[in-house]
This record gives C-alpha cells, sequence and structure tokens, in this order.
C-alpha cells in the first residue's frame, strides 16, 4: 500500500514538472517574438529616418546647384554685356538639334605693357612677312633767338635724354661724357654707361673740331631713339674734354651729326645711314623746316624718311639739285643776285643746319656789303641801323629763283651798352663754297636725299 502512494506521488511530480516546463517554453517563445517585433519595428525606423535624411540632403544640394547655377549664368551674362558678346543657347529647329556657343576666357583689368605688344607684332610679322617698324618719324626742333635750333634726342635703356643740335655740316654723334671734367659739360647732361643695359663699351679715342669749338673723347655703342624711331648698337662719342667757351653757354648737350659717312671722323657709321640700312626708315632722307620771327616758340621740325613738309612749306613740290661732291651737302649754286645786280655766277655751296649765317668768300662778300651799304667792323660784322631797308637776296638753283626779301637779312643784335642794332647775315669766310645756314634754311624747307644724291627746296608759306 506504502508503495502505491509512493509510485502516485511520484507521477504527481513529475507531471507538474512537466506542466512547468511547458509553460516556460511557451513564456520564452512569446518574448522573443516581442523582442523580435521591437527590433524590427526599431530597425523600420532607423531606415525611414536615414531614407527620409538622404532625400533631405539631396534636396539641398540641388537647390544649391540650382542657385550656383543661377549665379553663373548671372556672371556670364554680365560678362557678356560687357564685352559686347551674348551667350546664349540655339536650337536647330529643322533638324531638332541643339548647340550653344561657349564663352571665351577674358581676363578683367589686364593691362598690356609694350613687351606685350612687340612680341604679338614680332609674330605677326614672322607669320605673315610683313613689318611693322615705323617708316618715317618727325622731331620738333626748338628756336632759340634764330640762333640755335635743336631738338630732343634718347640714349640708352632705360631713356637717357639730350638736346641736340642737328648738323648738316658734320656726320658725328656725341654728347658729353661721366668724366668730362671741362665747364661746359658741368653745365649739360651726361650720358651714364652704367645705368644703361644696352651699354657697348667700345674705348676707341675720339676728336673732332669744328669752326668754332672743338671736343675728344671715346666712343660707344648704345640704342639711340629720334622722332620716335629706335637705332640700335649706334656708336656716338662720350666727350671727356670740352675746351674753351663755345658750348659753354650752348642750350644743346651734344651735336647730332647729318652730314655723308665719308666725312665722319674715325669711318663711324652715321645715324641716318644706320636707319637707313636697318630698314628704320624705307625712304633713305631727312628734311629740316625751320621757323623763326613770329613763329620762333614752333622752331620746325626735323622730319626722317619722307619729305612730306606741307605742314610748314605749304606745299610738297621741290626744286632738286645733284649733289656734287658727297661729305657736306655741297651743290651748284648757279647764281646770285642782291637786288637786281649780278655778284657772282655759278659758285659750290653748301647746306649747313649748324650754323645760323650766311658765309662767303672775300670778293663776294665784299660785293654784297657795298650794295647793302652796311659798315664794316673790325671784329668782321657789317652793322646798320634796323630800319635801313635793303635790297632783297635771289638764288638761282637748277634754274629756279629763290627769293629771301632783304628785311630778313638784317640780324638784330645788341651791344654792350645795351643798344639794339642789326648786322648782316652775311659772313666772310675765306674760298668757296658759300655756305646757306639757318638764315637761309628758315625760309625754305630743305630735304636731304641720300638715294638719289639730291637736295631739294621747297618754299615756305609762312612769312619767317
Amino acid at each position: 500500500m506504502r508503495c502505491r502512494i509512493l509510485v502516485l506521488c511520484g507521477l504527481i511530480c513529475l507531471f507538474v514538472v512537466l506542466a512547468e516546463a511547458r509553460q516556460r517554453k511557451v513564456n520564452r517563445s512569446g518574448s522573443g517574438s516581442r523582442s523580435l517585433a521591437a527590433r524590427s519595428g526599431t530597425r523600420v525606423q532607423q531606415s525611414n529616418a536615414r531614407r527620409g535624411g538622404r532625400l533631405a540632403a539631396r534636396s539641398k544640394n540641388l537647390r544649391r546647384r540650382r542657385l550656383n547655377a543661377t549665379k553663373k549664368n548671372r556672371r556670364r551674362r554680365n560678362l557678356a554685356k560687357k564685352s559686347g558678346r551674348r551667350t546664349k543657347a540655339k536650337s536647330d529647329v529643322s533638324s531638332g538639334s541643339s548647340f550653344s556657343t561657349i564663352p571665351l576666357d577674358f581676363q578683367q583689368n589686364f593691362v598690356r605693357t609694350t613687351d606685350n605688344l612687340r612680341s604679338e607684332k614680332s609674330f605677326l610679322a614672322q607669320r605673315y612677312g610683313f613689318s611693322f617698324a615705323r617708316t618715317s618719324g618727325t622731331a620738333t626742333l626748338k628756336n632759340t633767338a634764330n640762333m640755335e635750333y635743336s631738338c630732343k634726342l634718347n640714349i640708352g635703356t632705360p631713356k637717357q635724354k639730350f638736346i641736340v643740335l642737328p648738323d648738316t655740316g658734320s656726320s658725328n654723334l656725341w654728347v658729353p661724357g661721366p668724366h668730362c671734367e671741362s665747364r661746359a659739360c658741368q653745365k649739360h647732361k651726361r650720358y651714364r654707361p652704367r645705368k644703361s643695359s644696352t651699354y657697348i663699351k667700345n674705348g676707341k679715342a675720339f676728336a673732332i673740331t669744328y669752326g668754332d669749338g672743338s671736343v675728344a673723347g671715346v666712343l660707344a655703342e648704345d640704342t639711340v631713339r629720334l622722332a620716335g624711331l629706335a637705332v640700335t648698337n649706334q656708336t656716338f662719342a662720350m666727350t671727356t674734354k670740352e675746351p674753351g667757351s663755345t658750348f659753354v653757354t650752348s642750350n644743346f648737350d651734344g651735336i647730332l651729326g647729318l652730314a655723308f659717312p665719308s666725312i665722319s671722323v674715325d669711318n663711324v657709321k652715321t645715324l641716318v645711314q644706320n636707319m637707313c640700312s636697318e630698314k628704320v626708315i624705307t625712304s633713305c632722307r631727312f628734311a629740316i623746316c625751320m621757323k623763326g620771327g613770329r613763329s620762333s616758340s614752333r622752331g620746325g621740325a626735323l622730319i626722317f624718311g619722307s619729305a612730306d613738309t606741307s605742314a610748314y612749306s605749304g606745299s610738297n613740290s621741290y626744286t632738286y639739285t645733284p649733289v656734287t661732291k658727297k661729305g657736306y651737302w655741297q651743290f651748284d649754286l648757279q647764281a646770285i643776285y642782291v637786288g637786281g645786280t649780278k655778284v657772282s655766277g655759278s659758285i659750290q655751296a653748301i647746306v649747313d643746319s649748324g650754323t645760323s649765317l650766311l658765309t662767303a668768300p672775300t670778293r663776294l662778300y665784299n660785293k654784297i656789303n657795298k650794295i647793302i651799304g652796311c659798315t664794316e667792323t673790325s671784329s668782321g660784322e657789317c652793322w646798320m641801323k634796323c630800319s635801313k631797308r635793303i635790297a632783297d637776296l635771289t638764288l638761282v638753283i637748277a634754274g629756279r629763283k629763290f627769293v629771301i626779301y632783304g628785311q630778313k637779312m638784317k640780324m638784330k643784335v645788341r651791344t654792350i651798352r645795351g643798344k639794339t642794332i642789326c648786322i648782316s647775315a652775311w659772313t666772310e669766310a675765306e674760298g668757296e663754297p658759300v655756305i646757306l645756314g639757318d638764315a637761309f634754311i628758315r625760309h625754305f624747307c630743305t630735304v636731304f636725299d641720300l638715294t638719289n644724291n639730291r637736295i631739294g627746296f621747297a618754299a615756305t608759306t609762312s612769312s619767317t
């Protein structure tokens, strides 16, 4: 009996244990499902949140791109308006295709330099086989009391500025040098070779004597600029001595020789000769027009590569005569008249822009003074009252008469006592030739033609 009871109790306990085990299994299964559902719901929410964030970011980026595109288009339109270009899309209606123009890059506020311009000109000249070089140039002359005519000239890189006297009676270019201690050099500008990047040392000794003075120095080479034209490696002289008082009171620093190369000291090639050989000017000639009297402030002009003197002569019609001897600009002066009296037949003459006077051999000088009625002095001048009327001067050149009114053959001067009187423009010089200086050139623009070895004269229309 007792055994049965024990067996029954065991069965009851087993049944209870199995029931509790089953209940725990069910509970674990339910909680796992709820946890899985919870986890699944969280993942879905996170996924949706990420998807929403990406969509928002894409929308924001799109708006930013549209805004940037709008700004770029606005800048392009403004740029197109400023540069005179419009950029807009075009469509081909017939074919249905479309295309758009793309603007070229444009650098605003770009400043072109002279090097940029020269490079571009050089490129075009090489590509198409032509030259941009200037073929002519004009330098303004300054008139000082109808006695000196000067012009500006530059030497070196950067430019060193000088005032020079254009002289058809000599062939060398010189300016005061850095080591010149003469009084004349101290009063004028000096060339400084160390300040020029294009200076080339030469060192050969130089000396030249003029009718009323002399200079000495050494040769050098550098770029010379005149009338807007440039000659590279031009040989010139730097003076080391300018003795005496001749150049002390002058209004110019140096002299620009314009005569033929045959009288050039040390056989230096002249500035005009280099202009011609280097094709700086295509027409190998130059002209001088001088103004005087009331127009003295204008001075006149020194013209290279052209014979257009119409601004000063009123015409480009010239009377030409051949050069009879290369050296100075020498020609045959066929006759000279003072009033109605012939004082000379054919005689050699020189056009010399470096002197303000007219010179004549002694016999001719005496004839002219006798007709004029002036009084000669021991110093070689012929004085007269400024109110005195004198006969006109007529020069016959290449069969044409060139007349200078007698009143223009007088030059006003002031004596030591402060009295103003007049002297004749003629002065005495032994032997031939006759020298026609500024007193002649002021009335007739003169063309110096190296190609054809001739001199041309054009009457001016102004009262000088």
